[in-house]
């Protein structure tokens, strides 16, 4: 493999970072597909972290720091996320009778709303992932594609 092969890897990796750590693909995605137009006007103010913090909380009531265990982010980003979603109305929170110190988390009526519209993202723009995979490779070349993404995320880990 030449060096310039190599640097054209490194490139499209710092791309493809670049693009996971913005909404822009997601959110356009849903305005384009979310027919409620008060949840369209919320969209241009919800973080990547918070749209997936909307369909975690779909699996039921969780604390900030359940949340940022099962997304992988941190508390901090959970909780800036959460406060703004509380803001604008798509979730609540809440603490048991007997227990002050936690702050769990729920989705309100809108909420779940929206977090449907995102999974459906996500289910749509996997389906069209697979299907762009499987006519453009072989079932030998996605073998080795498989093993390079593993290496790679062994390497970023």
């Amino acid at each position: 493999m030449s060096i310039s092969t190599e640097q054209t890897i490194l490139t499209q990796l710092k791309t493809i970072r670049t693009k996971r750590a913005s909404t822009t693909g997601e959110q356009k995605w849903l305005q384009q597909h979310i027919t409620e137009a008060n949840l369209r006007r919320l969209l241009p103010d919800i973080s990547i972290v918070g749209l997936h913090l909307l369909s975690e909380l779909k699996a039921g009531p969780q604390t900030g720091i359940d949340l940022a265990t099962n997304l992988g982010v941190t508390r901090g980003g959970v909780t800036r996320a959460a406060k703004r979603l509380v803001t604008q109305g798509l979730i609540g929170s809440f603490q048991q009778p007997d227990d002050h110190k936690k702050i769990f988390y729920r989705l309100t009526p809108s909420g779940r709303k929206l977090a449907r519209y995102h999974d459906k993202m996500h289910a749509t723009r996997n389906h069209q992932a697979i299907t762009l995979l499987h006519e453009h490779y072989s079932p030998a070349e996605l073998a080795v594609i498989q093993r390079f993404l593993a290496d790679l995320t062994d390497y970023e880990a």
